[in-house]
């Protein structure tokens, strides 16, 4: 099979690829064996930003044999906003939903009276308790938040 690129669907594919693979790793703290035939194929796509000019946004490491995206590429465009974007609403939807789910819990005098619930219950309770969070967030964003620390 041969497939063709034009130089703008080759840069749609190095940001869609830079994309996946900051999903992929960017929390990672080893390598994980499963990633391998990603970074592969990674590196082979990358092995054609010359060819398509665009060399200043990917270039060859000699010291580890491997291409890597340039700083010029990894602080701007639009993969960089689809991330930043990506980051902000997974950090305020997590930080929702693990706020509603330990006031719950909380309510309900423990995970086993919580699990006496009907699964429509729970959502329902959760859902409202999420509602709250998100409109003060909206809000108010951070200053909304106090840490109380226990002096244990």
């Amino acid at each position: 099979m041969k497939i063709e690129f034009t130089r703008e669907e080759y840069k749609c594919l190095v940001d869609m690829l830079y994309i996946a693979e900051w999903v992929q790793n960017a929390h990672s703290v080893e390598d994980d064996p499963r990633a391998e035939p990603y970074e592969k194929l990674e590196q082979k796509i990358y092995s054609y930003a010359k060819d398509m000019g665009l060399e200043d946004l990917i270039e060859f490491d000699s010291e580890h044999e491997k291409y890597y995206p340039t700083r010029k590429f990894e602080e701007t465009g639009y993969h960089r906003e689809c991330i930043d974007e990506y980051d902000n609403k997974t950090f305020w939807e997590d930080l929702i939903s693990r706020l509603a789910n330990r006031d719950l819990i909380r309510q309900m005098g423990g995970v086993e009276n919580l699990s006496k619930l009907s699964f429509e219950e729970r959502i329902q309770k959760t859902l409202t308790l999420e509602k709250k969070y998100s409109s003060e967030f909206e809000k108010r964003g951070l200053d909304g938040v106090n840490i109380v620390y226990n002096s244990e």
